[in-house]
């Protein structure tokens, strides 16, 4: 499975947002609509800090 879990960082501290992440849509300036594997949704703001494939892990910065 190629999915990953989404965190927010904030002042540092990083979030866990959202698990099972498929696919990361761009919905206008800084802001991502993250689509889970079971078709669940979820908007979030922030910029791409850091992606790690390998390591199913994705960063947003707070912004």
């Amino acid at each position: 499975m190629c999915e990953s879990n989404v965190y927010l960082k904030e002042n540092g501290t990083e979030k866990l947002i959202m698990e099972n992440v498929a696919a990361i849509t761009p919905a206008g300036e800084n802001r991502f609509v993250l689509k889970g594997l079971l078709g669940e949704q979820q908007q979030v703001s922030g910029i791409i800090e850091d992606i790690n494939l390998m390591g199913h892990k994705i960063i947003l910065k707070a912004v």
